[in-house]
């Protein structure tokens, strides 16, 4: 069976599985928040990537991330929780784990067509060597029409330590559509912007990426996705790729 073909079984696997236990409450729908007291476990909260598999040319596999954050709703306005950018690293890493970082989600409006959170948090970016910023932005969702979402996380990073070798400002404006197909499928397509404050024109990269979540039941999403790191830019090329499991699951 070739890889894409496989790919296929194991979408409509999910699909056929998870279709009776979905209810009412859509994915395109879903605040960012939880109720005052609940715990989740995710990825980035607009695109919730829990693990990534490098897909690149000749690198298949070479590494292999777990990359979970982990949120409590401390309010119904606030989550508070610890993030990754790589998490834990299997095959082929330096570091098996190598960042860590606190995060927040602060409710600022929002209607049922709509909603906008502050999204801020203090990464560790790398242990060794040791590298710690800000970054803050906002969160939102805006939907349009019945079955369409538009999501989007800007925010801006500046670096604390280490300024002299790593990135000294960042600025990152990726997006997402989501479309609610059926109660439980959920294709999307993102990209975005990212690159340095210096020379961003110079350095930045667009990605692609196309997947599919299950909208499983009232507190567990998952599924899949594939991208395209750098496919427009200075350097853009289709070499960079990795394959990621999406999880959102609420306690």
């Amino acid at each position: 069976m070739s890889f894409k073909k496989a790919i296929g079984a194991v979408l409509a696997a999910f699909c056929l599985l998870f279709a009776q236990p979905a209810r009412a409450e859509e994915w395109t729908r879903k605040s960012f928040l939880m109720p005052k007291g609940s715990f989740e476990i995710t990825g980035d909260p607009a695109r919730p990537a829990l693990l990534e598999i490098n897909a690149s040319k000749n690198s298949f596999g070479q590494p292999i991330h777990v990359a979970p954050h982990f949120y409590w709703a401390v309010t119904d306005d606030l989550s508070l929780g610890i993030s990754h950018r790589e998490g834990l690293c299997f095959n082929g890493c330096n570091h098996v784990y190598n960042d860590a970082g606190f995060d927040l989600m602060y409710y600022l409006t929002g209607s049922s067509k709509f909603e906008l959170d502050l999204h801020a948090g203090a990464p560790i970016r790398s242990f060794q060597p040791f590298e710690m910023g800000a970054q803050a932005g906002v969160l939102g969702r805006v939907n349009i029409g019945d079955i369409t979402a538009f999501v989007f996380d800007p925010s801006v990073y500046i670096a604390f330590t280490n300024r002299n070798r790593g990135v000294r400002q960042e600025l990152n404006l990726p997006f997402w559509f989501y479309f609610q197909a059926t109660k439980v499928v959920v294709p999307f397509v993102g990209s975005g912007a990212l690159g340095p404050f210096d020379g961003f024109f110079d350095h930045f990269a667009m990605p692609l990426e196309g997947g599919i979540l299950f909208d499983v039941a009232h507190d567990v999403d998952v599924g899949f996705s594939m991208r395209f790191h750098h496919l427009i830019g200075p350097d853009g090329n289709v070499d960079a790729r990795s394959l990621y499991f999406l999880g959102r699951f609420r306690f």
